[in-house]
């Protein structure tokens, strides 16, 4: 039998087999300097004295550069010259590889090595201001901080979509790769339209919900924090791989596979936002520690996007963490921690507490119909700031307007107000709507979860969590970026992005807890 002739996708000169291998040497650094980064950050949240603000501004800034110089270096430019030149006889996965370094460079070429500096120094002292301004209700602490971010992140959006477009998208791109503003405007549209009027339908029920199983009731910090471990190490987390911390604003980084920092919050008098906060983030974790820890250096790795990140903390919260079969097994360990707060409450009341709907101030603790007026509202805003047609002086009264137009309830104070969330401190214009769209997708991929497991509840009652997270691990986790998100979603459910497997669900549960 005479040897199989190559085809061209697979004939590619030692030349660029060695440019290849160069490009994921330069890559795997530049990786490096991120994870740097990130645990600078994380350490900023958690561990660091308020005295070390300054020196941490600094590093953040001399990192940027560092970054900023390894990313624009002539010979890398040419490096990713010569393999477009040469991509048709590259692999499609090399070519996807390709792409996406490119269109990394391109970020970073863009952007002044000055600019890049003042970006890094800037979150740093942001992040300092918002806090402090958080703590002491004073938004005019925090005002001259962002207006400085929003001018910085105007002028990277004008430099990266080069004058071509909506400027924003290139914002949203950071986060939702190839997604536009005009893609997410109809999709948060219908989900507003779906939404009011079951917001309605719940504020006109007859149906109180007994909160009490948890809220206002006693639920020590340390057994909270007993419990959390106890829920997430069962949904598969691993802690030699990563660790659960205190913050004011819970979140989920570190560096990958091998080390995921995860943070929360404790509220003695409240359980929720501690258990499904940590739920959320270990969502998030789960989804770190399943992708390809050889890949973890590589232009493919990472997650795809933060809407599929944000689809994994939503399904675990929301579909799992709330579903009466959690609760079928979590009931009883939830009373021998807080056996003064729980007992005698049993699984029904549990549940509905669970799920008990109205709208709230704070986005983090918002219930699963309301979160999405949330975002809504955030990205509305975000959008003005960015454009212009909203200054930093009027966000207070802007926000606080929107909110009493969007979920009918009005802040006391900026703390609850615009005050509330860490994004624009951080830089992040365009992050919000991926939570919008993580829901979206979780409610597709649940669909997808329960057709290739009929017994999914069962497992659950059963306190087996196990079985979906190695399906999730399966579909999703394990191909880091080596697909898009529309391709993904495609290969998961057999089809593109919906609101209506989310408008179901969501209808079905105020249905089943309001009549």
């Amino acid at each position: 039998m005479p040897p199989k002739t190559k085809s061209k996708a697979e004939q590619a000169s030692p030349t660029t087999t060695a440019d290849l291998v160069e490009l994921e040497r330069r890559f795997a650094e530049l990786a490096d300097l991120g994870q740097i980064g990130s645990i600078l950050s994380w350490d900023q949240q958690v561990m660091m004295p308020p005295g070390g603000a300054g020196s941490r501004a600094t590093q953040m800034a001399t990192l940027a550069g560092l970054v900023h110089e390894r990313t624009t270096d002539p010979k890398l430019v040419a490096l990713l010259k010569r393999l477009r030149a040469a991509a048709d006889g590259l692999k499609p996965r090399e070519r996807r590889m390709l792409h996406l370094a490119a269109k990394h460079v391109h970020r970073s070429t863009a952007i002044p090595e000055e600019m890049a500096r003042e970006m890094a120094e800037l979150e740093s002292t942001s992040l300092e201001a918002w806090s402090k301004a958080r703590a002491e209700n004073d938004f005019k602490r925090f005002a001259p901080v962002l207006a400085r971010t929003v001018e910085l992140q105007r002028e990277e959006a004008r430099l990266l979509s080069g004058g071509v477009g909506d400027p924003y998208d290139a914002l949203l791109d950071k986060y939702e790769p190839d997604t536009t503003g005009a893609e997410i405007d109809p999709l948060l549209d219908e989900l507003v339209e779906i939404t009011v009027p079951l917001v309605d339908r719940v504020r006109r029920s007859k149906v109180k919900v007994d909160r009490k199983p948890l809220v206002n009731n006693r639920f020590p910090a340390e057994a909270q924090r007993a419990f959390v471990r106890e829920v997430v190490e069962s949904m598969g987390i691993d802690l030699t791989r990563g660790r659960l911390d205190l913050s004011t604003h819970p979140f989920c980084g570190g560096i990958g596979p091998v080390d995921v920092r995860m943070t929360g919050r404790y509220d003695p008098r409240d359980l929720r936002g501690g258990l499904f906060g940590a739920i959320h983030e270990a969502g998030h974790g789960l989804y770190e520690q399943g992708l390809d820890p050889k890949r973890a250096r590589s232009p493919l790795g990472g997650a795809i996007s933060m809407g599929i990140h944000e689809s994994q903390s939503r399904l675990w919260e929301n579909m799992i963490g709330r579903s009466k079969p959690f609760w079928s097994h979590f009931l009883s360990k939830a009373k021998k921690r807080f056996p003064e707060a729980l007992t005698g409450v049993k699984l029904d009341g549990m549940w509905r507490a669970a799920n008990a709907l109205a709208p709230s101030m704070i986005r983090v603790e918002a219930d699963e119909l309301t979160y999405n007026l949330h975002i809504a509202l955030r990205y509305r805003i975000e959008r003005e700031l960015i454009s212009g047609a909203l200054a930093v002086k009027d966000l207070p009264a802007r926000w606080n307007d929107e909110m009493q137009a969007t979920l009918g309830v009005r802040p006391k104070n900026d703390t609850e107000g615009c005050l509330q969330d860490i994004h624009w401190s951080m830089g992040a214009f365009g992050y919000f709507p991926t939570y919008s769209l993580g829901n979206l997708y979780a409610a597709q991929f649940m669909v997808a979860a329960r057709e290739a497991m009929p017994d999914l509840d069962a497992q659950v009652a059963g306190g087996n969590l196990l079985p979906l997270r190695a399906w999730l691990l399966e579909k999703i986790h394990r191909h880091d970026r080596t697909v898009t998100a529309g391709q993904l979603v495609k290969r998961v459910t057999g089809a593109k992005l919906s609101v209506r497997p989310f408008a179901e669900y969501i209808e079905a549960k105020v249905t089943a807890i309001y009549g």
